[in-house]
């Protein structure tokens, strides 16, 4: 079965776009066939994997908005084998209005996910926009697993409460949706503070793990210019090597 998992946190700066780049080129890289949705308004995943979003005829702003568009309408390949993609459009910002006058505005989503055959995926990953807006609830209804990319610093802790709180609401809509843990991402490992941080995650919220740790680089920006994922640009790297984990991390979560 085809899982469902978004990268989700309303807090910018967490590496939300970097990590699900990164963990659909691991999963890749272990055979899996994965199918990224771009759901940020700011189209950096999509630019990030090859599409030219000047020229796209249609985006996952049309899919949202027009009922007979359907992901195969949308979907496009990427530069990174085993990879496919619903690109963005700046146009996204435009939806939280236009969706307003939408019967289950909060369900677009999920009515698409579920009127395609994802069969030929082993994953779907979402990237989400760094806000708590009907673009975020669409994506907390329609998944089923929920990463929470984190960057160990005192301001990211503070807005989880507010996260947590949205997530509860959710599963009135969604009470299949599970948050696999936290990816700490962006972790200078010799810093006493991002230490700290992660141990006060961990006391705060014992009941999730915390997923392997991307280590601070600048081969992630690197990569993204190359338009390709820091697996392929720099292999040997830490940074390719801790998605890897994350992306094997992953895998055995199914399992547990």
């Amino acid at each position: 079965m085809t899982r469902v998992i978004a990268f989700f946190n309303q807090k910018g700066g967490t590496a939300k776009t970097t990590s699900t780049l990164n963990v659909a080129a691991a999963l890749a890289e272990r055979g899996r066939r994965v199918l990224t949705i771009d759901l940020d308004p700011q189209a950096s995943l999509s630019m990030a994997i090859g599409a030219d979003v000047a020229t796209l005829d249609r985006s996952v702003y049309d899919l949202l908005l027009e009922e007979d568009i359907t992901i195969d309408d949308v979907v496009q390949p990427t530069t990174i084998s085993g990879i496919d993609i619903v690109p963005s459009h700046p146009d996204l910002a435009a939806a939280e209005l236009e969706l307003l006058n939408v019967l289950e505005r909060e369900r677009q989503l999920d009515h698409r996910l579920k009127g395609t055959d994802l069969s030929r995926y082993d994953y779907v990953l979402i990237d989400s926009p760094p806000a708590l807006n009907i673009i975020s609830i669409n994506i907390l209804v329609a998944i089923r697993e929920l990463v929470i990319p984190i960057e160990p610093h005192p301001l990211s802790l503070l807005v989880l409460g507010r996260l947590f709180e949205t997530v509860r609401r959710i599963s009135r809509l969604n009470p299949d949706l599970e948050v696999l843990g936290f990816l700490p991402t962006k972790v200078h490992h010799s810093s006493r503070l991002a230490q700290d941080m992660l141990v006060q995650l961990a006391e705060q919220f014992p009941q999730l793990p915390l997923l392997p740790s991307i280590p601070l680089s600048v081969r992630g920006a690197e990569s993204t210019a190359e338009r390709t994922s820091v697996l392929q640009y720099m292999p040997r790297s830490n940074v390719a090597e801790a998605y890897r984990n994350v992306g094997e991390w992953i895998e055995e979560a199914a399992d547990d």
